[in-house]
């Protein structure tokens, strides 16, 4: 019976479950504005050593994930926090990142904090909301985790969210030209790793194919979290091997003090063009702010290592956000419009091109409710429609080979809790997914999709901490979830006919781990998960040949759901001269899904019929196993040093056969002068070669090439001066100095394609 309630949704998805937030927002404004006229407002400022205020710093309740930023005096201002304790993360260019700690009590006048923050190049994450629902500090999150802001985005960022990431220890890129990138998390991919714009799905379909995109681009973040590992627990199907979440904060969660605002452009020369980004948010009074943001990429083909150009790989996309923000003494929320719009050319081996043509619309709507409760501190709905479509366009013809159309509807709600020493969080979400490929060379059947979830999750101190926020405790954290994922593949064309119907899947998801602090900066922790992830239309259905693969797929309906079994380990350093993490994790994934290559078939082509691999979908059991880690050191004032690694190794657990892209072990250094002013550093990795691969069952098998040993090494300097409000920050990079001609063995298009060659970039930009 609950089920099929919650199933009942799925007729008018998009309007029920938006007005569903919206009526939450507009019932209970009015309510607690007349039931807090008392609450405190909690007012601070932020200076540095010398008592000089600053600006632009930004100031996160780590509990609440609200974020405000300082004006030209330093000052913040958050209203309508419940009673209670709470961290105050504060991080700004060229400062180590710190908190404070404050208590908000149940009525009277403003609560007034100072925080001083401290000169540093090191730059140390001090929040982290994607991996727990509480905010925990980083430190004792018991998986691995990494934040990307300031100046280190600045260094990293590229043309796509996965280009950005690619360095990070764990993380690599599946390519296929400078646009259809996504991430690799510990050598998993695709319908395995989830990607988030600001906590939500990006409702695009980057994960079903790897000539699909990730429609976000990378210069609307103001800071990317990688939650590396199991995420099923709070986030469902799709995150059994890690979360991306690209957070540029559009929906504003408090009401800024004056206009907030940002430009941000980049320049390179290996993808020949640039992009740019602005927003706003303006307060339109004490309880209201309006929020605008604007952007676009321009591309032309992507120079190889070497020197040449890899043919069809321009790159083009527009998009713009506006909507509104609330916040009253116990109320935060709002709701925002985005507009997507991309195109960009599929790289080929033979003269056969095609580009892709989309967009994606998206209405997201979030509210926080605090309660005058005990137990149940806060309520946070939040909830998304998005309309999204593709069309694959053969340059020859100008005809649409085929489209897809993808409709996508998410419900959040979650209670945040205290009990004793208890803190933490339950809550449910919903899903709904109604999926077509139209076109005579669609690779499935359309189908329709609706996932159900309940959770909780709580944090336990294993110490008392005598009423001290501050202390470092060994804690606990333990969660458990209970997901069903219904899948219901419907007619659409006659040779999909035996792939009609509907399967269900119903699966448990925990975790369990333990952080212990050993000195006053150094925290271990271990943790064991279960996560699952559901098959995929295309897994379960698919009956074509499928142009991104080169092989003609064939589905399999009796799939199983993949369930990923596993223990990590971490050891952390921070403090103001040391940032570190060090991981080594071991994980089961029983019914693992696989291409599975069994010969060669005859499609027809246009000069008659082609021989191309036959992909017949299948499933084992496989094992991973992997370290990973990065340190920076700040050897003497102003300079920094630094060394990174990683190796991950998966292979089918019966017969000891690599899988297929699994990433090469690398390892690198760094080194960096950064007076707070002027920096200027060096990074060089060097890539081990990957002769891990499947035996060839054709000729064709695109996963059975090798990639050799390469070595990287990049270059760059960076400015930043505070003006008045104004923070600018401009940051010159050489990327792949040497031009080394070279594979990632996680390409899709190693065959015939190279990866980027040498890179001149400037990234410009301004905070106000």
């Amino acid at each position: 019976m609950f089920m099929s309630r919650l199933s009942a949704l799925t007729a008018g998805r998009v309007s029920g479950v938006l007005a569903l937030a919206l009526a939450t927002a507009a019932l209970s404004a009015p309510a607690t504005l007349h039931a807090g006229l008392s609450a405190p407002t909690v007012v601070g400022i932020v200076k540095d050593d010398a008592g000089q205020p600053i600006a632009n710093a930004q100031v996160i309740v780590t509990q609440l994930s609200r974020v405000a930023t300082t004006n030209d005096g330093g000052e913040f201002r958050f209203t309508g926090l419940p009673a209670g304790s709470y961290h105050l993360s504060v991080a700004r260019l060229g400062f180590a990142a710190t908190h404070a700690d404050v208590i908000v009590p149940e009525s009277g006048t403003d609560v007034r904090v100072a925080v001083v923050m401290h000169a540093s190049a090191i730059q140390l994450s001090g929040v982290q909301v994607t991996a727990t629902p509480v905010g925990s500090d980083p430190r004792d999150v018991p998986q691995a985790v990494t934040a990307l802001a300031g100046p280190d985005l600045s260094r990293r960022i590229g043309s796509s969210v996965a280009q950005t990431l690619a360095q990070e220890p764990g993380v690599a890129m599946r390519f296929n030209g400078p646009a259809a990138t996504a991430p690799v998390i510990r050598g998993l991919q695709g319908e395995r790793i989830l990607v988030l714009q600001d906590g939500n799905r990006t409702g695009d379909l980057s994960a079903s194919a790897p000539d699909h995109g990730v429609s976000i681009d990378p210069l609307t973040a103001e800071r990317i979290e990688v939650v590396r590992g199991p995420a099923s627990l709070l986030y469902g199907n799709q995150a059994l091997g890690g979360v991306v979440n690209v957070i540029s904060n559009d929906i504003p969660t408090s009401i800024p003090t004056h206009v907030d605002g940002y430009f941000s452009t980049q320049a390179e020369s290996v993808n020949p063009g640039g992009g740019v980004a602005a927003g706003v948010t303006v307060p339109l009074g004490s309880a209201l702010a309006a929020v605008a943001r604007g952007g676009a990429r321009h591309t032309e083909p992507l120079r190889e290592g070497g020197g040449t150009t890899l043919e069809n790989s321009f790159y083009h996309n527009y998009y713009g956000v506006g909507g509104l923000g609330v916040g009253t003494t116990r109320f935060a929320g709002g709701i925002v419009y985005r507009a997507y719009r991309f195109e960009y050319g599929l790289p080929s081996a033979d003269e056969e091109r095609a580009t892709i043509d989309g967009h994606r619309h998206e209405v997201s709507a979030r509210g926080e409710l605090a309660l005058d409760n005990r137990f149940v501190r806060s309520l946070k709905l939040s909830a998304t429609g998005q309309w999204y479509s593709h069309a694959e366009i053969s340059q020859a013809t100008g005809s649409t080979n085929t489209s897809f159309n993808l409709k996508t509807q998410t419900l959040d709600v979650l209670a945040r809790t205290a009990l004793g020493p208890l803190s933490g969080a339950v809550g449910t979400s919903g899903l709904f997914k109604q999926y077509a490929a139209l076109g005579d060379e669609a690779l499935t059947p359309a189908a329709n999709s609706t996932g159900v979830g309940l959770f909780v999750f709580q944090e336990l101190p294993l110490r008392a901490t005598d009423g001290d926020p501050d202390a470092r405790v060994p804690t606990l954290q333990v969660g458990g979830r209970m997901d069903s994922y219904r899948l219901d593949i419907l007619p659409s064309d006659p040779k999909f006919v035996d792939y009609v119907g509907a399967r269900r899947f119903d699966q448990f998801s925990g975790s369990i781990g333990v952080s212990v602090p050993v000195g006053e900066h150094v925290t271990a922790a271990v943790s064991a998960a279960r996560a699952f992830r559901a098959p995929s239309v295309e897994e379960l259905a698919s009956n074509a040949f499928h142009e991104a693969t080169g092989t003609f797929d064939v589905g399999n309906p009796d799939l199983r759901s993949e369930v990923n079994e596993g223990a990590e380990a971490i050891l952390r350093l921070q403090s103001q001269r040391v940032n570190g993490q060090f991981s080594a994790f071991a994980n089961t994934i029983r019914n693992f899904i696989t291409p599975n290559i069994v010969k060669d078939t005859l499609v027809a082509g246009d000069a008659g019929p082609v021989s191309v691999p036959l992909n017949r979908v299948s499933q084992a059991d496989v094992r991973m196993r992997g370290v990973e880690g990065r340190i920076e050191s700040e050897v003497v004032p102003d300079v920094v040093l630094g060394a990174m690694g990683d190796l991950v190794r998966g292979e089918f657990s019966s017969s000891k056969a690599p899988l297929p892209y699994m990433p090469a072990t690398r390892l690198g250094t760094l080194a960096r002068w950064d007076n707070g002013t002027l920096s200027a550093g060096a990074d060089y990795r060097h890539a081990f070669a990957q002769d891990r691969v499947p035996l060839a069952a054709s000729a064709q098998d695109p996963a059975a090439i090798a990639s050799g040993p390469y070595d990287l090494l990049d270059l760059n300097v960076g400015y930043a001066l505070s003006e008045g409000a104004r923070l600018h920050s401009i940051t010159l990079r050489v990327d792949n100095l040497l031009d080394e001609r070279y594979v990632d063995a996680t390409s899709r298009i190693k065959s015939f394609a190279f990866n980027p060659g040498r890179n001149l970039a400037l990234v410009y930009r301004v905070q106000f």
